[in-house]
């Protein structure tokens, strides 16, 4: 089914279409219902986009979520919409008129894309996220019985066949973070970008950041905070073992504990269990832009970020623009973001022991904790969400036009 979007003119090029990996849900009434994050962004490529805007879309039949939704009337949309339904595949009769097509290079479901565009002479671009090493973590990491992790193992590996076909046809890539930038040097036209929610006027200011850090000569006890969902692919439960080892330091601190998931029963336990409630603070998920970001830029002297795989999660940037280090576990996308910027410190893979003495360090060494804060800050002007979406747009019209960008 097409949904029309109003517009003045239809005839305007050039035609970018979007076909993202995130369904969209149809209610009772018949208004659609978007994902918040991905529907604001599309909002936002409406804002700069020059021409016509359209999306290929999965029709989820499946309840929606119960949060982070928004619904549109049909009638409203800012935007053209084709949905497919279950099991039906993009076909060329999708994407007939496109003039360049941004599709989703972590769906397995999308790898023909670039084939369909290369038939039909539209540009394609794929955004990719996740290199092979992290859907093998990923699978590790979530997957218990040994058959069907093997079975798991297999279908990553031969989707990656067909991925790095379907990029080697592609006119471009997206790059989220270093890895995926690394791992596919051999696509053309690429662009690395670092993705955040984080507009350029939330960005901490001098003076508060100026305030902050004077703090940490006062050699208070360190504060500590981590945000994102509570598993295992985050590190979540090593958090109350570093809190357990930072104790036995001898290290003052306090950590607190954003979020929730499906590890957050077991962490109160743990934590309680070694007496640690003083040291530890968990007050759940919390409001991004209401509390979040405003705690992480007045109460929080460091990130702790044990992340098990390499994924390019948001959490970096979006730390960053509070004026913060990270002192996290070294995987490819921290370590790829560490080469670019001086912004932390890296321990070894799992490792709990190596990051509580790197924190014990910097609780004695507050000057690195200092001069890391401001180049934290001064990264993340770089890499606003306003600058980045700028250059993803850049990209995609350069590409249209047939420049090769390899921007950075």
């Amino acid at each position: 089914m097409v949904f029309f979007a109003d517009f003045h003119t239809l005839m305007t090029q050039p035609y970018l279409l979007i076909t993202p990996s995130v369904p969209v849900w149809k209610a009772d009434n018949n208004d659609l219902v978007f994902d918040r994050k991905f529907y604001d962004g599309m909002l936002l490529y409406r804002q700069k986009w020059p021409g016509i805007l359209g999306c290929v879309m999965s029709l989820s039949p499946a309840p929606p979520p119960e949060f982070g939704l928004v619904a549109v009337k049909p009638a409203e949309l800012p935007f053209t919409l084709t949905t497919l339904e279950r099991g039906e595949a993009i076909s060329a009769r999708h994407l007939h008129g496109a003039s360049i097509v941004l599709a989703a290079g972590d769906a397995d479901n999308q790898l023909h894309v670039s084939r369909l565009c290369r038939d039909t002479g539209i540009k394609c671009v794929y955004i990719i996220e996740y290199i092979k090493e992290t859907r093998y973590q990923i699978v590790a990491l979530t997957t218990s019985n040994p058959i069907i992790r093997w079975r798991r193992m297999f279908y990553v590996g031969s989707k990656e066949k067909k991925r790095v076909s379907a990029f080697k046809l592609s006119d471009g890539l997206q790059c989220n973070g270093a890895p995926a930038f690394n791992e596919y040097a051999f696509a053309p036209n690429r662009l690395l970008y670092f993705d955040t929610r984080v507009y350029a006027a939330q960005i901490i200011d001098d003076e508060a950041l100026k305030q902050r850090v004077a703090g940490l000569s006062e050699n208070r006890p360190l504060r500590l905070a981590f945000s994102g969902r509570l598993i295992r692919m985050k590190g979540a439960d090593h958090l109350p073992r570093l809190a357990l080892k930072l104790q036995q330091l001898g290290t003052p601190f306090h950590l607190t504990i954003y979020g929730a998931g499906d590890l957050e029963a077991e962490m109160r336990e743990a934590i309680a269990a070694h007496g640690l409630e003083s040291l530890v603070s968990m007050p759940g998920a919390v409001d991004f832009y209401a509390r979040l970001l405003p705690e992480l830029k007045q109460s929080v002297d460091l990130f702790v970020c044990p992340h098990r795989q390499s994924d390019p999660s948001c959490t970096y940037l979006e730390t960053l623009s509070c004026g913060l280090p990270i002192a996290g576990y070294g995987n490819r996308a921290f370590t790829g973001l560490l080469a670019m910027a001086d912004v932390g410190w890296s321990a070894e893979m799992d490792d709990v022991d190596a990051l509580a003495g790197l924190i014990s360090h910097l609780h004695a060494q507050r000057t690195e904790l200092q001069e890391k804060s401001l180049n934290s800050a001064a990264f993340a002007r770089l890499h606003d969400f306003e600058a980045t979406f700028q250059r993803r747009i850049d990209h995609l019209l350069a590409t249209v036009n047939g420049v090769a960008v390899h921007q950075v």
